[in-house]
């Protein structure tokens, strides 16, 4: 019954309430949570502190949906964390002062595009966990997938490397970071996930730097920016339409009891780094690939409506140049 009760909540709708005065049924629906993401805590005190902050959650979850026609928010697994908690352990995308992508003017794009490269061009979808490591993440990924488009050989790629390597460039680590000081990084060599796995999700520390260079299999030699402002929503389009997927910067503050559907309502204060996967401009959407495990979202993706800048999406998307070490 607690799985029957949570799985309409995790649905969500601007017409099915998940917060409700009842305490009974507040603390239902969290004893249902915890059991569905395995959640305990400490002490008593800690355990009446999240359930507080879960109740606070429902009425947000409600809020969203009413704002929302086309995307529907539920509880998730971040569903005991208070907004501030959120961004700090799963955003934490810091804008550079400057970088040094080289830009290209692409054609917008002609007619509709219509492609989802996942599986041909990504590896799986992982989870930063409680660091704010997806500036990381989304180095890794893009470069995997270029590597990919570029040499036909799959490698996943170490995002610990890039965590925990990259002190020098990026002061933050799991306190973020941003995507050009980490495609930088990179040029240097990465490591793959099995031999450099990753560890900072857990506790969220940066960790300090196990780099072993007798262990690169690939490296960037540059890379390259294709939309820096809402103008290029189209050129992006165009990219992704015809060649692979694109590193991108986005507004991630409301994603976090997002469950599935074409999300259209969004801020733009870029705050989280993730990869453009697919797009369905006839549908009016872009297919996003996100690092928070798949048991968020759709499998772990979100689709965001097309056209609209959303997320403001089109601030910062890039994609490498890689070669073998």
């Amino acid at each position: 019954m607690q799985k029957v009760i949570l799985a309409a909540a995790l649905a969500g709708s601007a017409s099915a309430r998940v917060f409700t005065e009842s305490p009974e049924s507040q603390k239902y629906m969290f004893e249902a949570f915890k059991a569905e993401h395995g959640k305990s805590y400490a002490t008593m005190e800690e355990e009446a502190h999240r359930f507080n902050v879960f109740v606070e959650n429902l009425k947000i979850i409600d809020a969203r949906n009413d704002a929302e026609p086309t995307a529907t928010h539920g509880i998730t697994k971040f569903a005991d964390l208070t907004v501030a908690e959120f961004k700090k352990s799963h955003l934490n995308y810091v804008r550079p002062a400057d970088w040094n992508s080289t830009f290209v003017e692409l054609p917008d794009l002609q007619g509709d595009a219509l492609v989802d490269w996942t599986g041909k061009y990504t590896t799986p979808v992982k989870d930063q966990g409680y660091c704010g490591s997806c500036w990381a993440f989304s180095v890794t990924e893009q470069t995997e997938s270029d590597y990919m488009r570029e040499h036909g050989q799959e490698q996943i790629l170490s995002a610990q490397q890039v965590t925990s390597c990259t002190s020098y460039l990026i002061a933050g680590g799991c306190n973020g970071g941003n995507t050009e000081k980490g495609f930088d990084y990179a040029k240097a060599g990465l490591e793959t996930d099995a031999d450099y796995p990753y560890t900072s999700g857990a506790a969220g520390v940066t960790g300090s730097c196990k780099a072993d260079s007798s262990k690169f299999v690939v490296k960037t030699t540059g890379y390259t920016q294709v939309s820096n402002s809402a103008s290029g929503e189209s050129k992006m389009a165009s990219y992704v339409g015809s060649t692979g997927p694109l590193s991108i910067i986005v507004d991630a503050s409301a994603w976090s009891s997002y469950t599935g559907g074409i999300l259209s309502n969004c801020g733009t204060s870029l705050d989280h780094a993730v990869q453009a996967v697919g797009i369905d401009t006839a549908a009016g959407y872009w297919k996003v690939r996100n690092s928070w495990g798949t048991s968020w979202g759709e499998a772990g993706f979100i689709r965001l409506a097309y056209g609209k800048n959303l997320c403001g999406l089109t601030s910062d998307a890039n994609y490498a140049a890689t070669a073998a070490y």
